[in-house]
């Protein structure tokens, strides 16, 4: 790992990073900020917890150009309140050095006079969520935009899910033509590469690597039994000792649930979802954040983003009905170069979900909850070979042998049911394979029991011999 010191930064920026801590940046800082500095547009695809916010703001604040006092020179989007006042709190951080600095946050969770108030002195940096952005620039005539060269996209993904792309799109077309587009993402899908291609064109690049959660993540399936998930949720925790937990349900209903069940065991518990009004919301952040709780019980709203230190273990509940989310729930732990485990409930007869993941290379292993003890779960293991043998369905053979079940299903008419038949075929084909592919991993399997079968007799007639003597 390199220092900022190779990266072109200013003295003034390199003694900042030195006092809130930064002495070296993270793989994704080393490729991202030589671009940013030049001005290049960029879409950084990069696991969770690796330093993407720093990697926009550490170019965006050294490159201010202070002679410019009421000019508003930069503006990050982000998806949710918390994650925008995070990244204030952060390019706040750089004032103590850069005392001319000025950012405003722009948030629903304050009224809109406070969010317009002084705004005759432009900031140099405007940080908020697509809505309420949207309309104190609307509203704010005086907020000239003709000197912003840069625009940050956070979390993009999201920005999408949550159908904020009008309010960007509207925004864009009031900006200069010639601007510095910068998009983060913990995911890239093919729907959002598409939508993003309006705003970076020929200098569309891909920052990274194709990691969807933090390499130090070890993730694990649990076996409950069929137990209600509030009493497994108690078990379990009881089973290994856990810093500091996030307990993920995907409906509030059920983090609800969890919740009462934690406060009647008496453990050190909060919830936070999204029923809690903006006050609460913000005072809860604010408490998680002092490390006053060992359990946090919350709903994806917390699986984005926002980063909690210290995250030892992760408690899926359920998993999501989108499983990008499951990427992002587990990536709240392992972050920073600390290793982390991400747990996940579920019953041997429901494995549609989990096999989603580990046919997208989840690298899962397999407990039972016995009791109040979590023992490795052997039947899963075997579960999960027949999984990832995926891989060997995949071969040329395979390829060619579907080409000519869709050219046998195909005629010159186009009949009706004829995308279910050429499919059919494709499902037979792949059938095929995969019955040979199990075959051949099962008798492996069997090669390898019998010759550890013959070693251990060899061994055990050795040892007889040598006791006769």
């Amino acid at each position: 790992m390199g220092s900022f010191k190779s990266l072109a930064l200013s003295e003034t920026m390199i003694s900042s990073l030195a006092r809130q801590g930064y002495l070296s940046p993270s793989p994704v800082q080393e490729r991202v900020i030589p671009k940013a500095l030049k001005g290049q547009s960029l879409v950084c695809q990069s696991e969770t917890g690796s330093g993407k916010t720093h990697s926009f703001l550490i170019p965006i604040i050294d490159s201010i150009d202070f002679s410019k006092n009421n000019s508003l020179q930069a503006i990050i989007i982000a998806p949710s309140r918390e994650l925008a006042r995070q990244i204030y709190t952060f390019a706040s951080a750089f004032i103590a050095d850069f005392p001319s600095l000025k950012v405003r946050l722009f948030s629903s969770e304050m009224e809109k006079e406070q969010n317009e108030e002084g705004l005759s002195k432009a900031p140099h940096i405007v940080i908020g969520t697509p809505g309420r952005l949207g309309e104190v620039l609307d509203r704010d005539y005086s907020l000239d935009l003709h000197e912003v060269r840069t625009l940050v996209l956070d979390e993009a993904d999201m920005l999408m899910e949550f159908g904020y792309f009008d309010e960007i799109d509207s925004l864009f077309d009031k900006l200069p033509e010639r601007k510095q587009t910068m998009v983060f993402s913990a995911t890239l899908n093919e729907g959002l590469t598409s939508k993003l291609s309006r705003y970076i064109s020929s200098s569309f690049l891909y920052e990274g690597k194709d990691n969807k959660t933090a390499t130090r993540v070890r993730h694990h399936l649990v076996d409950v039994k069929h137990a209600p998930i509030e009493d497994a949720l108690i078990r379990f925790l009881k089973s290994r000792p856990i810093y500091l937990g996030l307990i993920f349900a995907s409906k509030k209903e059920g983090a609800n649930a969890a919740y009462a069940a934690l406060k009647k065991a008496k453990l050190n518990a909060v919830l936070f979802t999204g029923d809690l009004e903006d006050r609460e919301r913000k005072k809860t952040i604010k408490s998680i954040k002092e490390n006053r709780y060992q359990y946090i019980v919350c709903s994806d709203l917390l699986a984005r983003g926002i980063d909690i230190e210290d995250v030892s273990d992760v408690i899926s509940l359920d998993l999501p009905s989108d499983s990008a989310y499951y990427y992002h729930r587990a990536g709240r732990t392992g972050r920073f170069d600390k290793e982390g485990d991400s747990w996940v409930f579920y019953n041997r007869d429901s494995l549609r979900r989990p096999k989603e993941l580990l046919e997208a290379g989840v690298p899962f292993d397999y407990y039972e909850l016995r009791g109040e003890t979590l023992v490795p779960d052997e039947l899963g293991l075997i579960e999960k070979k027949k999984f990832t043998i995926k891989k060997n369905w995949e071969s040329e053979e395979q390829l060619k042998d579907i080409k000519i079940a869709k050219a046998k299903s195909r005629s010159k008419k186009v009949k009706p049911g004829y995308k279910k038949k050429t499919k059919e075929a494709i499902e037979r084909v792949k059938g095929k394979y995969r019955r040979k592919a199990i075959k051949e991993a099962v008798k492996k399997n069997k090669e390898e029991g019998y010759r550890k079968q013959a070693a251990r007799k060899a061994e055990t007639q050795a040892n007889k011999k040598n006791k006769r003597r």
